[in-house]
């Protein structure tokens, strides 16, 4: 074998290495993007479920068991929240609670808040109260670099 044809030779093995390697890399991100599409549906199902378990529950502690017919009768914006800690029995019990899931080995935190809402501006929230509660719930990883958000209003409808 002459100089031509080693020189050849090592040429086309780098070429061949090069080529290797590049495929192996789009093999990778193409994997990455899989999992990450994957975490992602695992977290809206999560955030799906909270949503469902919070607007089966009354709109408010004060409408439990009664009938509320003016808001200065609803929860003060101020005491949003579990009133009594782990019992999650109206939809603002949700406000400041954390949920910790593991779905196929990976952990997922969820984070609640719940606001008043003033209709005119469902994308932001009020300090008074109104007959329209909106829940966020914000859903992380550590094996994803995106952290999910759903939220859902929920309203009370009183007839008299």
């Amino acid at each position: 074998m002459n100089l031509g044809q080693s020189l050849l030779a090592i040429g086309a093995l780098l070429i061949l290495s090069l080529t290797v390697l590049r495929m192996n890399n789009n093999i990778l991100g193409t994997e990455e993007v899989v999992l990450d599409s994957k975490i992602g549906v695992l977290a809206t199902s999560i955030g799906a479920s909270i949503i469902e378990q919070a607007t089966k529950l009354a709109f408010d502690e004060n409408t439990n068991n009664n009938s509320v017919s003016s808001i200065a009768g609803l929860t003060l914006s101020t005491d949003l929240g579990q009133e009594i800690p782990g019992i999650l029995d109206d939809f603002d019990d949700y406000h400041g609670h954390t949920q910790q899931d593991t779905i196929y080995t990976i952990p997922f935190v969820s984070e609640c808040a719940v606001t008043y809402i003033n209709p005119g501006n469902p994308n932001g929230s009020t300090t008074n109260r109104t007959w329209h509660k909106k829940l966020t719930i914000r859903i992380s990883s550590d094996f994803s670099r995106d952290t999910l958000e759903l939220s859902t209003i929920y309203s009370y409808w009183y007839f008299r």
